[in-house]
């Protein structure tokens, strides 16, 4: 179909009729001509699809990255949700009512009655003390209001130990002292607030002035 076209061409413009090898020739060439328009065509294509490819790839790029980070902040709200929970605070006794305890023959392990708290379930008001559910770093306060006897000495025992104490003298004034701690403890260490037996300790409550507060702060 090239070479008649060719023919008629020259046909129109007033050349000889061209010889076959001419034909043959200028045929040729059209279709290497034909043949690069179709190549650059190619070219043409595949260097927009490279582009819009990298743009893509770009796309995917920040929204990975955006999925990463929602990804990453919701393993840390799974981790602070899934992490044990344990807190606890109570007040020695359940009434507005002045109430004075001791003095003891021997040290007197509080029984604070008035449960506020006990997430974990590590407070037993029945003996008085806190078992660690879980192993870790705890804080704990207390808080002791002197009784009718104008002292108080007072402490905090771990497993029985001696861990620290609250000391109050006042006369004629129902005074307080408080004191807190980090502690760390091994599942089912326990933990309590006890009256000294020193002659004349009292400790008093009313409307929960005198109270003992723990939580779990990080387990390790």
């Amino acid at each position: 179909m090239t070479k008649w076209f060719l023919v008629a061409l020259l046909a129109l413009v007033g050349a000889q009729s061209p010889s076959d090898n001419e034909v043959a020739e200028l045929t040729t060439r059209v279709e290497q001509l034909t043949a690069r328009v179709e190549q650059l065509k190619r070219e043409r294509d595949a260097a927009l699809n490279i582009s819009l490819t990298c743009g893509a790839f770009s796309i995917d790029d920040n929204l990975l990255q955006q999925l990463t980070a929602k990804v990453e902040r919701l393993e840390r709200e799974r981790k602070f949700r899934e992490r044990p929970r344990v807190a606890f605070s109570a007040a020695l006794i359940d009434s507005r009512n002045w109430t004075s305890f001791g003095p003891y023959t021997d040290d007197e392990t509080l029984k604070l009655k008035k449960v506020i708290t006990n997430i974990g379930g590590g407070y037993n008001p029945e003996t008085g003390w806190f078992t660690a559910p879980v192993g870790g770093l705890y804080y704990f306060r207390v808080t002791g209001h002197v009784g009718d006897s104008d002292y108080l000495n007072a402490g905090v025992k771990k497993n029985r130990e001696n861990l620290i104490a609250i000391h109050h003298k006042s006369k004629n004034t129902r005074g307080s002292a408080s004191n807190a701690m980090i502690l760390e403890l091994e599942q089912d260490d326990f933990v309590f607030f006890q009256l000294w037996r020193e002659r004349g300790l009292t400790i008093g409550d009313q409307g929960g002035i005198t109270t003992f507060t723990g939580f779990l702060v990080s387990p390790v």
